[in-house]
């Protein structure tokens, strides 16, 4: 395979970099949720929808991205199922309640296990972050299909934006540490 001047594979160099992109857009997108969730009292159906569409959207990329360097298709499921998910809240007056917990559950389930399933095979050092990843999202499945916060919007999309926080933390410490090991 051809090396980059920095001694690494070029795949490995593009997906560090989509890496820590991918996962400073979803902290960025996390952490807004969150302050949105501070500075305003009552957050509308549309912003939530179309945050998590954003962050469904760079999940299918990064998906796509890491399949084609040989990481599990069942990512891209998750990433699509998220992506269903924020339709189905975005058009929430013409789609039944369960239908949208239902592809929530879904979604959030795959993703968490896909991380986990990946953290299995990343190197010791990076591993943490992933697996935390995986539990916090398999955590707000489980309250969310324990019907914890009922579907109503404040606590949904605090476990949502908190989700989006842990992941892009995650995906970010994965691509430096790619893109660190090429600058050795």
């Amino acid at each position: 395979m051809p090396k980059t001047t920095a001694g690494t594979n070029p795949d490995q160099a593009v997906l560090g970099r989509r890496s820590v992109s991918t996962g400073s857009a979803l902290l960025i997108l996390g952490i807004g949720g969150c302050v949105a969730l501070v500075l305003i009292d009552r957050l509308t159906t549309f912003e939530i929808s179309i945050a998590m569409l954003a962050a469904g959207l760079l999940q299918i990329s990064h998906a796509l991205a890491a399949h084609r360097r040989g990481w599990p298709l069942f990512t891209l499921a998750g990433a699509l199922l998220y992506v269903g998910a924020a339709l189905a809240i975005l058009f929430q007056p013409l789609v039944e309640m369960k239908w949208i917990e239902l592809l929530l559950v879904g979604s959030l389930a795959t993703a968490g296990i896909s991380r986990l399933v990946t953290a299995a095979r990343l190197n010791s050092r990076l591993r943490g972050w992933e697996a935390l990843s995986g539990f916090t999202t398999l955590g707000v499945a489980a309250v969310i299909e324990a019907g914890l916060p009922e579907m109503s919007l404040w606590p949904l999309a605090f476990v949502i934006a908190l989700d989006l926080v842990v992941e892009g933390a995650a995906l970010a410490n994965i691509g430096w540490a790619i893109r660190g090991t090429g600058e050795r």
